[in-house]
C-alpha cells in the first residue's frame, strides 16, 4: 500500500468518532464484543486510491444525528462523517442486533 499521509488526520478523526460512539452505545447494553474495527486501502485503475474503515458494535439501535450547541463537546460525529468522508453510511453487519458505521476517504490526484 502506498503511503497516503494526506488521509491520515481525517482518518484518525473519523475513526476516533466512530469508535467513541460504538463504545458509548455498548455501555448501556450487554454487548458481548464491544466493537470491531476494519480498515483497508485499495487502488483501482483510474483512481487515486480509497481508504475504507468500518466500525461495528453489537448494541441495538441506529445512530441518530443531532444538533449540538456551539459549546458542546459531543454530538458531532455524524456531522463530521458527512462533512469529511467521501462516502459513509450505517448498515447491519453480522447476525446480531448490531450495526456498523463505515466511511471512505478518497485520495486526490497529485497527492501522496
Amino acid at each position: 500500500m502506498p503511503p497516503r499521509p494526506e488521509l491520515t488526520d481525517t482518518a484518525v478523526l473519523l475513526t476516533s468518532e466512530a469508535v467513541t460512539n460504538a463504545v458509548n452505545a455498548c455501555r448501556g447494553s450487554d454487548c458481548a464484543i464491544p466493537l470491531t474495527v476494519f480498515g483497508e486501502y485499495s487502488e483501482q485503475p483510474q483512481t487515486c486510491g480509497t481508504l475504507r474503515v468500518l466500525v461495528h458494535n453489537e448494541a441495538p439501535g441506529a445512530p441518530a444525528a443531532r444538533t449540538s450547541a456551539y459549546d458542546e463537546e459531543t454530538g458531532r460525529g455524524l456531522a463530521l462523517m458527512a462533512g469529511f468522508a467521501t462516502d459513509w453510511g450505517v448498515c447491519h453487519h453480522g447476525p446480531g442486533p448490531g450495526k456498523a458505521i463505515w466511511f471512505e476517504l478518497a485520495a486526490t490526484p497529485g497527492s501522496g
